[in-house]
């Protein structure tokens, strides 16, 4: 079983408010993140630093454990917290989640002997489209004490699976699963691509291990 995080502790400084808040397509981003999660993972964490916004929510609710550092403290307390020793990992203002390539990173949980499995787009990790595993916990800690802030400051430290982009697109061809939200710029984009039908696109083949 893998337990699912979103991270909605940010602080949207950029965007000017609580972007978890926001309606798309008459959906609260944070509604969108956590059921495109309750189809794979279980149980589901809403990890902030100020956890009201989210009363209603029917998931666990995971206050920080070091306020305000940032993602790698969110990843932190998800692992933390977790019954299971995989957590997938997404920020709150990721809208679009293609469920079969979720399912393939998944299932190398199984196949890989990696501590993180998470997609690359180029040279770049996406930290936020990614499973880590619990021993991760010693490694991030260490960065947290080092205040180094980076997601990707331990990485070096565990052994990574990447997924490189010729084999994630292959289920997501146009990179929705990616898609996130940091200004109004990108809302006012999301709100004028976002209506675009998403078929959940395989190729029917598992990803590399």
């Amino acid at each position: 079983m893998i337990a699912g995080a979103v991270l909605a502790g940010g602080e949207s400084r950029r965007f000017g408010r609580n972007k978890a808040l926001e309606l798309f397509q008459g959906v609260r981003l944070i509604d969108r993140a956590v059921t495109n999660l309750k189809a794979l993972c279980d149980p589901i964490m809403v990890v902030a630093n100020d956890l009201t916004p989210y009363a209603d929510l029917d998931v666990l609710l995971v206050r920080d454990v070091v306020p305000r550092f940032g993602p790698l403290a969110g990843i932190f307390t998800a692992l933390y917290f977790s019954p299971h020793p995989w957590v997938f990992v997404r920020a709150t203002d990721m809208p679009f989640l293609n469920l079969s390539l979720a399912q393939a990173m998944i299932s190398l949980t199984h196949t890989t002997p990696a501590e993180v499995i998470v997609l690359k787009k180029g040279e770049n990790f996406e930290p936020l489209m990614a499973l880590y595993h619990g021993h991760c916990l010693a490694h991030i800690r260490r960065c947290i004490e080092a205040d180094r802030r980076q997601i990707i400051s331990f990485y070096r430290s565990v052994r990574v699976h990447a997924v490189e982009e010729s084999q994630w697109r292959r289920y997501d061809p146009e990179g929705r699963s990616l898609w996130n939200v940091n200004t109004p710029e990108d809302w006012q984009c999301l709100l004028e691509q976002g209506s675009k039908s998403e078929p959940d696109r395989s190729a029917g083949k598992a990803l590399e291990t």
